[in-house]
């Protein structure tokens, strides 16, 4: 099974987001996780202003990913990265072992090839695996973006990274095994309704009947 291909699992998830913990959860028992040791999940790093990045939320994503990729290499153990909005579809568990894939995309969204690295953008960073050889090449390319003058989000570094580092073997789920659930955004700018309580519960109620996006 494809999580048998990843030594450990860790999920995004910022402290006030009992909500987006709950569901992922439920997404963890779909496939068997919600007991597995190697399943954990981590407290999503906060800031209270955006820094060189495009929002506070941008900037913790990134600081979050890059925390968790240092301590996997820590550890000598490839990496399984989930966002606490992903939802698993209904493909996944026929989605065999990665063998030779140094970074896996289990859902995205590209502007054209994406095995082409050149000339796709991809969107989306909710289901990102790494081989233990591609961390700890990615780590320094993160580091020295986090302390550049025009840093990415975290999806557009990952871009970047295998552009320059054309050996890397991405791998993108076809079909897609993993999508983004509507939800109230921390990462980007947050909508008026979500500002404002009895407004904020309404809007949650209501994504939970819009499709979800990959």
């Amino acid at each position: 099974m494809l999580f048998d291909s990843f030594d450990r699992i860790r999920i995004v998830n910022l402290a006030h987001r009992t909500d987006r913990r709950r569901e992922m959860l439920r997404q963890l028992a779909k496939v068997g996780l919600e007991a597995d040791p190697k399943v954990e999940f981590f407290a999503a790093h906060s800031f209270a202003d955006q820094g060189r990045f495009n929002s506070p939320g941008a900037r913790g994503c990134f600081s979050s990913h890059m925390t968790i990729i240092e301590q996997a290499i820590a550890a000598g153990e490839s990496l399984l990265i989930l966002e606490d909005d992903c939802d698993f579809g209904a493909d996944i568990g026929a989605c065999g072992g990665l063998e030779g894939c140094d970074m896996f995309y289990g859902g995205y969204l590209a502007t054209s090839n994406p095995a082409d690295p050149a000339t796709s953008d991809i969107v989306g960073s909710h289901f990102m695996g790494f081989s233990r050889r591609c961390l700890t090449r990615l780590l320094p390319w993160l580091q020295a973006s986090w302390s550049g003058d025009d840093p990415a989000p975290i999806d557009g570094e990952y871009v970047r990274f295998r552009r320059a580092n054309p050996d890397i073997v991405a791998v993108f789920a076809d079909p897609q095994i993993a999508f983004q659930r509507p939800s109230r955004t921390d990462v980007g700018q947050m909508r008026a309704f979500d500002r404002i309580p009895g407004l904020r519960e309404v809007a949650g109620f209501a994504r939970k009947f819009k499709p979800r996006r990959s």
